[in-house]
């Protein structure tokens, strides 16, 4: 599908961030050849919100969004050809990692709440000191980084910082691209929370930053 200059301008910064870029690197990036056609959309985009911008000498510097209600509506971008779909269900996703995953810690991990969480988690051990969950995600179009996916990896970061479990992991299936991503980018915001990629076939491997 063809972009318009309006959502490859988006696109890149989205790419960048949080760094910000000035009309010009834009152009060279995006390939618009009209420095005033870049100029005009980040404008537009700035007037909408979807960008902020900031004045450094004499040159405007652009930068992404990232509030939470814009990144549920603005994609960016990834390399092409990152994309590698899986074969499993989200339901069948999470029965084979609590398998793999109760074999990994020894022990028998099921969907439990814990106290004071106000959610249920899928992998939880029977005295609570190990607990995770399970996420089956993809890439929007199979090529654009996931904000809102990465509102619910950081949502579920958070929860499991709020427990007391010594033990605690996110695993994830089908695309480890979009663990990879956000451990690019908030990666450095983790303690003691492991993030593990669950192949189709069941093969368990740990993810970093």
């Amino acid at each position: 599908m063809n972009k318009t200059n309006k959502e490859k301008v988006l696109d890149y910064l989205w790419s960048i961030a949080p760094k910000a870029a000035g009309n010009g690197d834009i152009r060279q990036a995006t390939g618009i050849t009209s420095h005033q056609q870049v100029y005009l959309l980040t404008q537009e985009l700035r007037g909408q919100g979807l960008i902020h911008g900031r004045q450094d000498g004499r040159q405007w510097l652009f930068y992404a969004n990232e509030s939470a209600g814009v990144q549920l509506a603005s994609p960016g971008r990834v390399k092409p050809g990152t994309f590698k779909g899986g074969s499993l269900t989200a339901r069948e996703f999470e029965a084979l990692a609590r398998q793999i995953m109760s074999d990994h810690y020894g022990t028998a991990l099921e969907p439990r709440e814990l106290p004071g969480l106000p959610k249920l988690l899928d992998l939880v051990s029977p005295d609570g000191r190990v607990a995770g969950d399970a996420k089956y995600f993809t890439l929007v179009r199979g090529q654009r980084l996931p904000p809102a996916k990465f509102s619910i990896i950081a949502e579920h970061v958070w929860l499991l910082e709020k427990t007391a479990a010594p033990v605690k992991f996110l695993v994830f299936g089908n695309d480890a691209e979009v663990p990879r991503l956000w451990l690019a980018r908030y990666g450095q915001l983790l303690s003691d929370i492991t993030f593990y990629f669950l192949s189709d076939d069941g093969e368990l491997a740990v993810l970093t930053a």
